[in-house]
């Protein structure tokens, strides 16, 4: 596997490990959770529910985790709000592998994490930000990106569901396609294949790389 390969797998692990999801947040003493949407109180309500769960020392420990976190840099944490974010998107089982990648990160030797994090960090950032759509279309979307990166904000959940629905052959092709359309003409290609229902896009994904009619 050439050097460049390499890396950037590495680096995709890299991704998968430092994304493990945050502690959620304890429930605001001095919010009033009837003034709230009903969706948002019953998310409100289910947290406080395991809170008050929690054994006196699991209270302890969360108590000691948000300290930590307030006295972190804004743009820190920023940056966790929007890794925990993507990983609460993602699929369960993905979310899953993200855990465990976190876990086996935590028992690597502090000179082998060093070297993880120093090859994400060399990533461009547009790959960065690709990997936080976890290991499935993270290690696709160095090829994928110049259909989606700029896609408008209106598109993303629909492409992302669309995207996750996707076969391995129908990415090879989505990245097929967007390496032979020129630039001025993605936004099209993109529109016309959300339009596909879903259960034939990748049939026209194939016919669209074959040049079948």
């Amino acid at each position: 596997m050439p050097i460049s390969e390499r890396m950037r797998r590495r680096a995709g692990v890299a991704l998968l490990l430092l994304a493990a999801p945050l502690a959620q947040a304890a429930l605001p003493a001095a919010l009033k959770a009837d003034t709230l949407p009903a969706a948002e109180r019953a998310q409100l309500e289910a947290r406080a529910a395991r809170l008050a769960q929690m054994s006196p020392a699991d209270r302890d420990a969360l108590k000691a985790r948000l300290a930590a976190w307030q006295i972190l840099p804004a743009s820190e944490r920023a940056r966790r709000r929007i890794a925990w974010q993507a990983a609460d998107a993602l699929p369960h089982a993905e979310r899953m592998q993200l855990q465990q990648a976190a876990t086996h990160f935590e028992t690597l030797p502090e000179s082998e994490q060093r070297e993880l994090r120093l090859a994400f960090e060399q990533l461009d950032l547009s790959l960065r930000r690709g990997w936080l759509l976890g290991p499935v279309l993270g290690a696709d979307w160095p090829r994928l990106h110049p259909l989606f990166s700029a896609m408008p904000e209106d598109q993303r959940g629909p492409v992302l569901l669309a995207l996750r629905a996707t076969s391995l052959q129908a990415r090879d092709d989505l990245a097929a396609l967007a390496q032979r359309t020129p630039p001025q003409e993605r936004d099209a290609l993109r529109a016309q294949w959300l339009a596909v229902p879903a259960d034939t896009r990748d049939a026209w994904l194939r016919a669209r790389v074959s040049g079948t009619p």
